[in-house]
């Protein structure tokens, strides 16, 4: 029995350089192919992920205003690329402030301020534009309600 096991233990051999070289290139080369496209992914992701927290914060800026029943002003300050929200009463208290990206730059649209009234309208209409790469997106605000969608160009 002691025999048949050593035997066994001696018969067995592993894997070849050869044969380990070929299996690693292998992996090597599919890491590398889904690895190819990351940037341009986590890019693109950079600006969808800054215009859903931007839309975000200006449903939070219109609730606030409708639940204290107080004027909301929301900035967009391109000097320093970034935009602010604070009640109009109470300067003071600072509701948020966000820097942009890098990749994405505030244009000049026609609204550079805006309010949004304590029943949840905007006090005027227009379009914020910003910058990504080689392409401009427009947050457009409408006339109304206080709505307000994103659309890329």
């Amino acid at each position: 029995m002691l025999n048949k096991m050593i035997l066994l233990l001696k018969s067995e051999k592993g894997f070849s350089i050869l044969e380990m070289l070929l299996i690693l290139s292998i992996m090597l080369v599919l890491l590398s192919v889904t690895v190819l496209p990351l940037p341009k992914l986590a890019a693109n992701f950079e600006k969808k992920q800054f215009f859903n927290q931007l839309q975000a914060d200006l449903f939070l800026a219109q609730s606030y205003a409708i639940a204290k029943q107080d004027v909301v002003e929301v900035k967009f300050l391109p000097a320093g690329d970034r935009y602010s929200i604070h009640p109009v009463t109470a300067s003071s208290v600072m509701l948020i402030q966000r820097n942009m990206p890098d990749s994405i730059r505030h244009v000049n649209g026609s609204l550079a301020k805006l309010s949004f009234l304590p029943n949840g309208n905007t006090s005027s209409f227009g379009t914020v534009h910003f910058k990504y790469q080689d392409q401009y997106i427009s947050l457009i605000f409408q006339i109304g309600k206080g709505r307000f969608y994103v659309k890329e160009q």
